[in-house]
């Protein structure tokens, strides 16, 4: 444990040199202050900034987390030779990574609207909003790491995650609805919730849309999600999916972590 607290720090002080990420987080900052400036209403301004961290967050995380792998190759290829186990070297970098990407994005969202969101009394549906955000970004750093651990060419790892982010950010909802009208005539209830469990960016949207209880908003799948369970075991379930999502790739992650000949 010791080994991977002192890999961790090392990671820690390079990233915080990477100029990307103050951008990254300034460019949240501005988006969050801007909104919150121009509308009174914090329920809108969520709903504005879910729209942007539903396509920026797991498409930064994702594209970060993978060329910070590969470009740390050489530097883990070094560490290998020495007594320092692969597990200690993997969990030191994803922890690094994750904790710089997901504390930028928490601080460039928050900041500009702790204030506003206390005095409106909606400081629960903002924190909720912050953790199914981070869950995003760690659902795509998990991702980006399996991606880039079992791919060694740079240019097929990067293009095979471009089409998962892809997908899972914009085509999946079209698949959504093509599968809607294609079978207008049967009933797709059950349908529906089963393939809104195939995306975390649909389950992160549901998280936020049905703690903030907005029918108009919610789609397709918030309406289903809501008619079958309600709202609060509708947020947990997605939570519980969310937490599958994260799991699941970063724990084959690490098994190929570990048998991959470097």
């Amino acid at each position: 444990m010791f080994k991977v607290y002192k890999l961790f720090l090392t990671d820690i002080k390079h990233l915080f040199k990477v100029k990307v990420l103050w951008l990254y987080m300034a460019l949240l900052l501005i988006s969050s202050a801007g909104l919150s400036y121009l509308s009174d209403d914090p329920g809108k301004v969520l709903l504005s900034l879910l729209n942007i961290s539903l396509v920026v967050v797991p498409l930064f995380s994702a594209f970060f987390s993978i060329s910070y792998l590969y470009d740390s190759r050489s530097f883990i290829e070094l560490l290998l030779s020495q007594p320092v186990g692969r597990g200690h070297i993997f969990w030191a970098k994803f922890l690094s990574v994750s904790a710089v990407v997901v504390g930028f994005f928490a601080v460039g969202i928050a900041l500009p609207l702790i204030r506003p969101f206390w005095e409106s009394e909606l400081l629960g549906e903002l924190f909720m909003f912050l953790i199914s955000g981070s869950l995003l970004g760690l659902i795509f750093i998990a991702v980006a790491f399996l991606i880039g651990v079992a791919f060694e060419d740079r240019v097929k790892g990067i293009s095979l995650l471009l089409v998962v982010w892809l997908y899972l950010s914009l085509l999946h909802d079209g698949l959504i609805l093509l599968v809607i009208y294609l079978f207008r005539d049967y009933p797709l209830e059950k349908t529906v919730l089963v393939l809104s469990f195939l995306s975390p960016v649909d389950l992160a949207r549901l998280v936020v849309v049905l703690n903030l209880d907005i029918g108009a908003l919610m789609g397709v799948s918030g309406a289903v999600f809501k008619a079958f369970f309600g709202s609060s075991i509708g947020i947990v379930l997605s939570f519980c999916a969310l937490m599958v999502w994260f799991f699941v790739p970063l724990l084959i992650a690490l098994y190929l972590f570990g048998r991959r000949d470097f």
